[in-house]
């Protein structure tokens, strides 16, 4: 039982490599000791363990557990709110100070049906060009934004969504998170 009791807290991590050779032995059946702890399982000796009726197979097997959640919608959402500093689109137009670049930003509501507010202000520009990897928006120079891409967390250039051509060869403006504006992915 120990041993069994082990390789399912292991099956429940995320397993490195090493352990794959046991990998097999994972499955999705939930074990539910039935309080007797006699040392020879769960189910009165047999060694035997009953899995639970939630795993596959078992009578909740089909079901979409997000199929029962229902989330009210916002009735009549504000719409957000806007707070613009400085133009992100004419980096060095003196709208932020020499050494400084103006960076887009979206600050999430706390409430469920809150305003978000969409913005731009004036940062130290950062080193980071288009496709360098980024921590955070300062990590790229003015006009860039970091965003989450298929390639990991980088710097893309900031495009206007209604203008052709606007990104580099090979490059397509896709929407980004701040409503109205792209970046070159």
């Amino acid at each position: 039982m120990r041993v069994r009791l082990l390789l399912g807290a292991l099956c429940a991590l995320s397993l490195p490599t090493a352990l794959a050779a046991i990998a097999p032995a994972c499955n999705s059946d939930v074990i539910v000791p039935d309080g007797d702890d006699d040392g020879q399982g769960g189910d009165g000796g047999s060694g035997a363990f009953s899995p639970s009726t939630t795993g596959p197979g078992g009578k909740d097997a089909g079901k979409d557990a997000l199929s029962e959640y229902h989330e009210e919608p916002c009735k009549n959402p504000p719409p957000p709110i806007e707070d613009f500093q400085c133009d992100p689109y004419a980096q060095g137009n003196g709208d932020c100070e020499f050494g400084e670049g103006c960076y887009i930003y979206v600050d999430y509501p706390s409430e469920p049906c809150g305003q978000e507010i969409y913005g731009s202000y004036c940062a130290f520009a950062g080193p980071g060009q288009q496709g360098d990897p980024c921590g955070g928006g300062q990590d790229c120079g003015g006009g860039l934004v970091c965003v989450v891409t298929g390639a990991g967390t980088q710097c893309v250039q900031l495009c206007q969504l209604d203008q052709i051509g606007a990104c580099p060869s090979g490059l397509i403006c896709e929407p980004i998170d701040v409503e109205g504006f792209g970046g070159c992915l």
